[in-house]
């Protein structure tokens, strides 16, 4: 594995991508030629307050780096470490792009393919990654880094407890925690105020911007998530099927906020048989998002699964004879 810290802007080191890549083998009978892998960059959460790295970041990306991608982590604009750089909306989002257009400057050195560069991101981290989702093709990024407006564009989203309506949430904190300090002091970051308005909240909320544009996405979440209730995942669910755009939900019945891979480990103490049932999700994700990184290998596997399934079935039948 090769890892690296890279600034994205210069005179500035709280902002940064991290790189976790695989060796890559020279492809047969292409002496000069070497496989460009799929890519998965990992926005952690943190409220846009702090940026979890080494347990949403870490974690994640060593699991789809397990699985034959090169992965990525970025630490993007957080109110804690931004000092007098202005950190509002859309700060995060160019650092998002920034990010990817520095995958692309680097693709083949880091053996990126770049028609295959998914996002997945946490809490405030996955509100990121599904704004880059429904903006990618506004034209303001493109005007500001000067470039084509599809070299943004996700081949898919990952989503775990994203936040998702801000409205919503501005509401449900107000009467479920008061005067919570950390989502205040969040807002503070990324909208410049502690209290923003409706319309700033709006702003903000990617399933008011859902287009036919918009990349597949998956979502994970919790039922017992307190602090950003499943309802979020849902909305976004009843967008997108709305648009047309292909989608996989999973809601599970424990897990809390924050349980990054479901796998126990880090911060303690973990129950059991709740994270046993959640960490399967990344090996959903990981066959979910196969079939948008190699469809046809996809298919494929399909067909010899049901292949399989039908011997199966033949055999007991006659076993039963």
């Amino acid at each position: 594995m090769i890892t690296e810290r890279i600034p994205l802007w210069e005179d500035r080191e709280d902002v940064a991508l991290y790189t976790m890549l695989r060796k890559c083998n020279p492809l047969p009978m292409q002496e000069d030629a070497v496989e460009a892998l799929p890519a998965v960059i990992v926005c952690p959460g943190g409220a846009y307050l702090f940026c979890s790295v080494d347990l949403e970041g870490d974690t994640t990306a060593l699991r789809f780096a397990d699985k034959g991608y090169q992965t990525f982590i970025l630490e993007y604009t957080v109110g804690s470490r931004c000092g007098d750089i202005d950190s509002r909306h859309p700060a995060q989002l160019l650092d998002l792009a920034k990010a990817i257009l520095i995958i692309r400057q680097h693709a083949d050195e880091w053996h990126v393919d770049t028609d295959r560069i998914s996002l997945a991101g946490f809490s405030a981290g996955a509100n990121l990654c599904a704004n880059m989702a429904v903006h990618w093709h506004d034209s303001f990024l493109a005007d500001y880094f000067g470039v084509e407006s599809s070299v943004f564009k996700p081949l898919a989203v990952v989503l775990g407890y994203a936040l998702i309506d801000y409205r919503y949430q501005e509401e449900y904190l107000a009467e479920a925690i008061p005067n919570n300090s950390i989502m205040m002091a969040g807002n503070k970051t990324i909208f410049g105020t502690a209290t923003p308005s409706p319309e700033q909240c709006d702003e903000l909320s990617p399933h008011n911007f859902v287009s036919e544009k918009t990349p597949p996405i998956f979502m994970v979440h919790a039922a017992n998530d307190s602090l950003v209730p499943a309802v979020h995942s849902l909305k976004l669910a009843a967008a997108l099927a709305e648009k047309g755009i292909e989608y996989e939900l999973h809601i599970f019945k424990n897990g809390e906020h924050g349980f990054a891979t479901g796998v126990p480990g880090g911060v303690g103490p973990y129950r059991s048989d709740r994270h046993m049932a959640l960490s399967v999700w990344m090996d959903l994700c990981a066959k979910w998002l196969m079939s948008y990184v190699a469809p046809e290998t996809a298919e494929h596997d399909e067909c010899v699964a049901a292949t399989m399934r039908r011997r199966e079935e033949a055999r007991r039948a006659a076993a039963k004879k």
